[in-house]
């Protein structure tokens, strides 16, 4: 007769095998968990550097510039104990540091997290015949291979429910419509049209507080400019100039500059991601494109491998990255506007981590002052904003932005723009044939002809009664119905 052993089994079960609970089995990045809550508290508040722990556990930001660098350490403490993503983020969730910020923002808890884990190099392990050593952290630590960092480009993918994914708040901009977070976003123009000024005073918004940044919307955060270009002494002199035409007494605290002067670019970038860590950066600014990739621009290989390599893992990071670059001198017969940044087209379209591209070009130079003119010709993620000017004025002791709103005629002339907006706009200023209509617009004449009978049949234009040739004078039809306004785009395709 077989014995009946089933409560034996289950106690053996229990014993060995049992989960606490509220402990998580397995971590969402593949690691588990051998520690309860309670537990890793415990551990960290007796450990030796208990000292920095617990401080932080109750609320206590001395020696901390920000409640994000506070975050992050107090992550980065947890993480010797646990890598397993949802027991980080309770044991958060207990701490004095917790605040607002960390409940309603999922991509701010996934960044720190993740910074957390890409930092670490060794894990707490109970006694389990594993050599044990002390850790430069005062923490038992093995002496085991340590997998690949989190967040790098070596780490194996992952498979995810996408039904277990806590679903995204909305799409995350540092600048309303143009730059996004956690991407990248290139801005590029010919020589002299103020792209690195334009850059720099953004970063003063970010860095610096601002609600708005020429009108639109700016998300506040710190700042890294690496620059490939200049010195630390010329940007200098630059962001104090900005900041004295900003209505600020001195740069912002948290914008940071790093000269990549005398570098190698992997050192350099190694560099940027290891102080954009330990900063908390929200935008990382890239002065020159040309510079930095240190290989051909024209080249696909080249130009994919610099992204790949630099800048997905700043991505990786949660971090935005804005490159500047130029573009190829304009030749005889070429547009402006057709111009693209200089070398492979890969650098805007199969790089992509590249989701916004604007284009910076000159239209007015006076005594002391540059108006320039940004399209965005590239947006992932949504509707190109509409074109708009900036108005630079100069002088020793300061620089001031001035947003400059375009004209009917001038909106008329821009290609990121659909034909039938442009073709309207171009009949604000009064009664065309259709030949004028194309001169204006850059808009082919066939093109006109065929948006214009959309148009009539829609009773948006109306013919004067001229003629000539065998061309009919059109205006806008009255009342005008569905004219184009400044904020909106046309999406009947005609």
């Amino acid at each position: 007769m077989i014995r009946d052993r089933s409560e034996e089994l289950h106690a053996f079960h229990a014993r060995h095998f049992a989960v606490h609970v509220g402990e998580p089995q397995t971590s969402t990045n593949g690691h588990s968990s051998a520690l309860t809550d309670e537990e890793v508290i415990e551990l960290a508040k007796g450990a030796k550097n208990a000292a920095k722990f617990e401080p932080l556990w109750s609320d206590d930001l001395h020696g901390y510039s920000s409640p994000s660098e506070a975050d992050l350490a107090l992550v980065s403490r947890l993480v010797f104990y646990t890598q397993d993503e949802e027991q980080l983020d309770r044991l958060y969730r207990q701490s004095g540091l917790c605040r607002q910020k960390w409940l309603d923002r999922p991509d701010y808890r996934r960044r720190t997290i993740t910074r957390a884990l890409s930092n670490l190099t060794e894990t707490y392990t109970p006694d389990d015949g594993a050599q044990m050593v002390v850790g430069g952290n005062g923490h038992l630590a093995s002496q085991r291979p340590i997998p690949i960092e989190f967040g790098t480009p070596g780490r194996k993918p992952e498979v995810v429910r996408l039904a277990e994914v806590e679903r995204p708040g909305p799409r995350r901009y540092l600048c309303q419509d143009l730059v996004l977070a956690a991407y990248v976003t290139l801005l590029h123009g010919d020589g002299g049209v103020a792209k690195s000024l334009l850059a720099l005073a953004f970063a003063v918004a970010v860095a610096g507080g601002s609600r708005e940044w020429l009108g639109r919307r700016v998300e506040n955060g710190r700042v890294l400019y690496l620059d490939f270009e200049l010195d630390a002494e010329e940007q200098s002199r630059r962001v104090h100039q900005l900041c004295h035409g900003a209505g600020l007494e001195n740069p912002p605290e948290d914008l940071f500059y790093m000269s990549a002067a005398g570098h190698k670019t992997r050192e350099v970038f190694e560099a940027a991601r290891d102080a954009c860590k330990k900063h908390d950066v929200e935008l990382l600014i890239v002065d020159s494109y040309g510079v930095a990739l240190h290989g051909d621009a024209e080249h696909a290989r080249d130009v994919i491998g610099f992204h790949q390599e630099y800048l997905e893992p700043l991505r990786a990071l949660g971090i935005a990255v804005l490159i500047i670059d130029h573009q190829s001198r304009l030749q005889a017969g070429q547009s402006y506007q057709n111009k693209g940044a200089f070398g492979s087209v890969d650098k805007a379209n199969l790089a992509r981590s590249v989701r916004s591209v604007i284009q910076v070009e000159a239209t007015e130079r006076g005594e002391g002052t540059l108006t320039v003119r940004l399209r965005q010709k590239k947006h992932n993620f949504g509707p190109l904003a509409e074109p708009f000017g900036v108005k630079l004025s100069f002088s020793e002791e300061a620089v001031t932005l001035e947003a400059v709103e375009l004209k009917a005629a001038e909106l008329a002339e821009e290609a990121t723009l659909t034909a039938p907006d442009r073709v309207k706009l171009a009949l604000e200023d009064g009664p065309a044939y259709p030949w004028e209509i194309a001169e204006i617009t850059g808009v082919p004449l066939k093109t006109v002809k065929n948006v214009l009978t959309g148009l009539r049949k829609q009773g948006m234009v109306e013919p004067t009664g001229k003629t000539e040739g065998q061309a009919e004078q059109v205006r806008l039809g009255v009342p005008r119905p569905n004219v184009y306004k400044k904020g909106t785009r046309d999406t009947n395709v005609i």
